[in-house]
C-alpha cells in the first residue's frame, strides 16, 4: 500500500487523530515515519485542521531535538505528514518499565527544556507536553513529538483557540489551561515538570478518579516534596522541581534556558548523594537510564492472587476481563496504543501493567495506566469530556 510515493512498511502505533507508519521514500531511498490522518477525522474541520497546524509548527523548527517534517500531501481521500523515522522508545515506555537515575533525570530535563525554550523563541507553544510525546533515541537523546495542538504565534492569522477551550491531556495540563485562561511557554515548562515529578518519586502529582478531581488537584493541591518520597533525590533538584510546578505561572521558571541552567547548577549538588547503579546509555553522559523498579498506576486492583501448590499458575496465563464503558457510549478503546473496540467492551488481558486510551469525537481524550492484578471482572467506568466548539 502507499500514500503518494510513500511505501508502507508496516503500522508503528495509532492515537486520537492519526495511524503513524513506518514508511519508505524511492526518492531518496530512506525511511519515514508517515503519519496518516484517520478517515473517520477527515470528515472534521477541527482535527484536519490541528492535523496541518502539527506540520506548520514543526516546519518552523529546526533543532536536533525536535522530530523534522519532510514533507505534507494528500491521497486515498485523506492527507499525511512524512516525519523523521526515530530509533527509540517513548518516555512513557520507559518510565512503565524502569525508574530512571538522578544524573539521567537531570540530563533529561535539560533537553527537554533547552528544546522548548528554542520552540518559545520561535513562537510555537507545545501545549501538549508528556511522556508520549517523548522519544528517546538509543543513544539518550531526547526528541519532541506531536505538535498537533501547539499555538503558533502569527498575527495575521485568526485564533483558533478561544477562552473557555480546553486542550491537552488532564493529568499534565498547567493550572492555567485547566482554567481556560491564555498559556505562554511557562506553561509548557510547567508540564515538564509535572513529567519530572512523576519520573523522581515514581506517581504524579495531581491525581483524581475522574476529570474534574484531576482538575481540582491540579489548581489545589501541594504536592509532597520529591526528596520525602524517594531518599535518592537531592534537596536541590527537588525544589527544582516543586519550582517547576508552582500554581502561579510568575513562580516558576520563566524561560527554558533558566530552567536547564537551574538543572545543571544541581547536578553537582545531587551527585554526591546518587549511588552508582546499573545503567543503558544517556547523550552526553557516560552513564544511562537506570534500571530500578516503580510504576506509574491507576490501580484497578491492589491484590495480587496467590495460588498454592505444585500446579499454580503463572501470572501471564491468568486472563481477566477489563470491562471498559464510558458516557457517551462509542469510544474507541486502545490498550498499549492497539485499537481493541467501541465501549462498552470486554478486554481479556493477563496481569500486568496496561496504557489504556479512550477517544472520542468532539470529546478530549482520557488515559491512564492500569495494573491488573486480580482474576475476574475489572470494571473501568469513564465519563468523557467535551471539547468546546472554537472554530471561528
Amino acid at each position: 500500500m502507499n500514500y503518494g510515493r510513500y511505501q508502507i512498511l508496516k503500522e508503528l502505533g495509532r492515537g486520537t487523530m492519526g495511524v503513524v507508519y513506518q514508511a519508505h521514500d524511492p526518492n531518496i531511498e530512506r525511511m519515514v515515519a508517515l503519519k496518516v490522518l484517520r478517515q473517520d477525522r477527515v470528515l472534521s474541520e477541527d482535527f484536519v485542521r490541528r492535523f496541518l497546524k502539527e506540520a506548520k509548527a514543526i516546519g518552523r523548527l529546526s533543532h536536533p531535538n525536535i522530530v523534522t517534517v519532510f514533507d505534507v500531501g494528500q491521497d486515498r481521500n485523506t492527507i499525511y505528514i512524512a516525519m523523521e523515522y526515530l530509533e527509540g522508545k517513548p518516555l512513557n515506555e520507559i518510565i512503565k518499565e524502569s525508574s530512571i537515575g538522578v544524573d539521567q533525570i537531570v540530563e533529561l530535563g535539560i533537553q527537554a527544556a533547552e528544546t522548548l525554550d528554542h520552540a518559545h523563541k520561535k513562537g510555537i507553544i507545545h501545549r501538549d507536553i508528556k511522556p508520549s510525546n517523548i522519544i528517546i533515541t538509543p543513544d539518550g537523546q531526547v526528541k519532541l513529538t506531536d505538535f498537533g495542538i501547539a499555538h503558533i504565534e502569527d498575527q495575521s492569522a485568526a485564533q483558533q483557540t478561544q477562552a473557555g477551550e480546553i486542550l491537552g491531556t488532564p493529568v499534565y495540563m498547567s493550572p492555567e489551561q485547566v482554567m481556560s485562561r491564555p498559556v505562554d511557554g511557562r506553561s509548557d515548562l510547567y508540564s515538564l515538570g509535572v513529567i519530572l515529578y512523576e519520573i523522581a518519586v515514581g506517581d504524579r502529582p495531581f491525581k483524581g478518579d475522574n476529570l474534574a478531581a484531576i482538575f481540582h488537584s491540579i489548581t489545589q493541591d501541594t504536592p509532597a516534596e520529591p526528596c520525602l518520597l524517594n531518599a535518592s533525590i537531592p534537596k536541590a533538584l527537588s525544589d527544582l522541581i516543586l519550582k517547576g510546578i508552582a500554581k502561579a505561572p510568575e513562580e516558576r521558571f520563566q524561560s527554558g534556558m533558566e530552567m536547564a541552567g537551574a538543572l545543571r547548577s544541581c547536578t553537582a549538588a545531587g551527585r554526591k548523594d546518587t549511588l552508582p547503579q546499573e545503567s543503558i546509555p544517556v547523550k552526553k553522559k557516560r552513564t544511562g537510564l537506570f534500571v530500578l523498579s516503580g510504576f506509574i498506576a491507576v490501580f484497578v486492583s491492589a491484590v495480587i492472587a496467590y495460588f498454592s501448590g505444585a500446579g499454580r499458575l503463572k501470572h501471564e496465563d491468568i486472563l481477566s476481563a477489563l470491562k471498559v464503558a464510558s458516557v457517551p457510549e462509542g469510544a474507541q478503546v486502545f490498550v498499549d496504543n492497539s485499537f481493541k473496540g467501541k465501549t462498552p467492551i470486554s478486554v481479556k488481558l493477563p496481569f500486568g501493567k496496561y496504557e489504556v486510551k479512550l477517544s472520542l469525537s468532539e470529546y478530549h481524550d482520557w488515559e491512564a495506566q492500569i495494573r491488573i492484578d486480580k482474576e475476574g471482572e475489572i470494571p473501568l467506568n469513564v465519563r468523557m469530556f467535551p471539547i468546546e466548539d472554537a472554530t471561528p
